[in-house]
């Protein structure tokens, strides 16, 4: 029963930060619209919005769970992009199983590839304290150029690919 009253506080938190996140959202622009009327802010919080959902990890909530979609799990959680250290300790917070050819010591190392490697899930997102890993689905205008530029891409070749049969 526990376990059931934990996952609906985690919903109920998440729907509060969504609420949130939009009650903030509301308060900028009637700052905004404020300025425009040459009035001081309604609202000295509105820059203030919460980082996502309850970030409470259970024991067992990356268990049994493949490593891709632990960190899409984790990331959504929080809302946001995380350092490559805090998403390796909430995966073993949550038990997860790290393969077991990925030694105790270089884990972290090899969870730091592994998101590298996986551009279809994960954006690198730079930051003063090193890269920190995001999903794409945070950043639409981002995603937008990435698949633009693979668009171009193949239009390109198959631009040249038309232009060598052309020549023959």
């Amino acid at each position: 029963m526990s376990i059931e009253i934990t996952k609906s506080i985690e919903s109920l938190v998440e729907e509060l930060n969504t609420i949130s996140k939009r009650a903030s959202e509301i308060k900028k622009v009637i700052n905004q619209l404020c300025a425009l009327k040459g009035d001081s802010p309604m609202f000295q919080d509105a820059d203030f919005i919460p980082t996502g959902g309850n970030t409470q990890i259970l024991p067992d909530q990356y268990f049994g769970k493949g490593l891709s979609t632990a960190v899409k799990e984790y990331l959504r959680s929080k809302g946001r992009a995380a350092i490559v250290q805090e998403i390796y300790e909430a995966l073993k917070k949550g038990g997860f199983e790290f393969p077991d050819n990925w030694k105790e010591k270089e884990q972290l190392k090899n969870l730091t590839i592994s998101l590298s490697k996986n551009r279809y899930d994960f954006v690198i997102v730079p930051g003063a304290d090193g890269n920190a890993y995001g999903l794409w689905e945070f950043y639409p205008e981002k995603k937008r150029e990435k698949e633009k530029k693979k668009l171009d891409a193949i239009i390109e070749d198959a631009v040249k690919t038309d232009e060598e049969k052309n020549k023959n």
